[in-house]
């Protein structure tokens, strides 16, 4: 239906007549134009009261629009001075109110205001024309008061009422608008049918598709002619599913169409079956299939993919390895994933302790009385593969007196492999954190000390390295020395 304008002008002029008895004859007033005849002009009031105040005076021969008529006195506005006139004297009346379509405003007005709606604000499209029964304009003026008055002879523009929606009319009056809300509602419709998509039994992994999908609806007002309209989408929702989902787990699933206006909704299934492994294929394996006894694959250095009876082929991180990682020989690996497993050979080596290692002995001592501690002694196992690790399967022989000041070798038996290292034993003497040099404060020269102790190209004592060790891990390290040149700086403390 092509959109219309709908105007309406309500035909009625404003017309108020008041009927007004003066003391020589009875003389009714209206609103209109005016021209003042008296040759010593109209004199503009305050009010229309009996106590008067003098505002203006129009000179004869003027034009003056009455916009309210109370008794004998019209309100008006005359250069720029808003005030009452006496109509009985000497002032002839000319015309009606200016008419809605003049361009300039009503003088002494601010406005139009709609003081009651009309009795019909909700339209069905394409079905009903524009109607404004029971609809009421009022002027409002410009007093203090914001006084208001009835017209008649507005306009009124109407929307396009063959599409549905939210909308306003508009009306028009002596060069003023305003606006009032109405809304346009669909045709109802009495039922919908659905034709379910092209594909509805998908195997898991698919995405969904709506293709094909399609939703005819019956109207009240017999558009249809019984066969019902194809919807656009924008007119209905699909809940249940959501169109390009493909990780739906297998089940089966609910589809509702629902129409919006009003809510009528129709259903059908959708169905997921469980997928299935067709092949697995290994896409990366380390260069060297080989462990040592008690070692473990990485399982980041194998990539596998699955190809699915859907035809779907992923990369698959999640999957089981089942290996034998202590009998030395040469053995099959499988990666399990679903029902479905590869293989690969590998070979398993003897696990053999090549030596030890020592960790750092600097921090290994005791004071002269102090009793002999090995706290802080770090034995390291190493072995063919390459691996180090922290052992307490060892023994010391020593023969080191507390009593005496100095550095006594130690041997650390571990197995059939030995390693050696002093044990200083110092004078007691108070270490300050952070002073290496012991010269009384911390200063950059003692970060210069600690970073060299670390980087190995210095050799600290007993007493200097436990000043070094700052963060009291047994060792010193970059850490230390930045932390001892902050405290220099006075950026930080210990």
């Amino acid at each position: 239906m092509a959109k219309k304008l709908y105007i309406l002008i309500a035909a009625i002029v404003l017309s108020l007549p008041l009927l007004i008895f003066s003391s020589s004859a009875a003389q009714s007033y209206r609103t209109g134009t005016y021209l003042v005849t008296d040759k010593n002009g109209a004199v503009l009031y305050e009010t229309s009261e009996e106590s008067f105040e003098f505002r203006a005076i129009a000179p004869k021969g003027a034009y003056l629009t009455i916009i309210r008529v109370v008794g004998d006195f019209g309100y008006t506005v005359y250069d720029s001075v808003y005030g009452w006139i006496d109509l009985t004297d000497g002032c002839e009346y000319v015309s009606e109110m200016p008419s809605v379509t003049d361009k300039n405003k009503i003088e002494g007005a601010r406005g139009i205001r709609i003081t009651a709606l009309p009795d019909k604000t909700t339209f069905i499209e394409g079905e009903e024309s524009a109607e404004i029964d029971g609809l009421e304009v009022s002027l409002v003026f410009n007093d203090e008061q914001g006084s208001t008055m009835p017209v008649k002879g507005y306009a009124v523009s109407f929307p396009d009422l063959d599409t549905y929606g939210d909308k306003k009319v508009t009306v028009y009056y002596g060069g003023f608008s305003t606006t009032y809300d109405i809304t346009v509602k669909k045709v109802p419709v009495t039922a919908i049918v659905v034709t379910k998509p092209l594909k509805t039994t998908y195997i898991e992994g698919e995405a969904i598709s709506f293709d094909g999908l399609e939703v005819t609806a019956y109207y009240s007002d017999g558009r249809d002619s019984g066969k019902g309209l194809p919807l656009d989408p924008s007119e209905y929702t699909v809940n249940g599913v959501t169109e390009g989902d493909s990780k739906l787990a297998p089940g089966t699933y609910e589809v509702t169409v629902t129409y919006k206006y009003p809510e009528i909704s129709a259903s059908f299934h959708v169905y997921v079956s469980g997928k299935s492994v067709v092949s697995l294929r290994l896409l990366k394996i380390p260069a060297e299939l080989k462990i040592y006894q008690g070692q473990n694959f990485n399982k980041g250095d194998f990539e596998l993919s699955a190809t699915y009876d859907n035809e779907i082929t992923e990369t698959i991180t999640d999957f089981d390895m089942v290996y034998d990682n202590m009998q030395v020989g040469t053995h099959t690996a499988r990666i399990y994933y679903m029902d479905k497993y590869v293989a690969f050979d590998y070979t398993v080596y003897e696990l053999r302790q090549t030596g030890i290692e020592l960790g750092d002995t600097m921090a290994v001592g005791s004071y002269v009385g102090d009793a002999v501690n090995f706290s802080k002694l770090q034995v390291y196992a190493v072995y063919n593969s390459g691996e180090k690790k922290l052992t307490d399967k060892y023994e010391l022989i020593h023969s080191i007196d507390t009593s005496a000041i100095g550095k006594y070798p130690v041997t650390v038996v571990c197995g059939e492999f030995t390693a050696e290292f002093e044990y200083t034993v110092a004078k007691r003497q108070e270490v300050r954190i952070g002073d290496v040099n012991f010269d009384g404060s911390v200063k950059a020269a003692d970060a210069r000390l600690a970073l060299r102790c670390s980087a190995r190209v210095e050799t600290l004592s007993y007493d200097a390295f436990l000043a070094a060790d700052v963060d009291l891990d047994g060792k010193v390290t970059a850490s230390d020395a930045r932390k001892i040149l902050r405290v220099a700086a006075g950026l930080d403390k210990f």
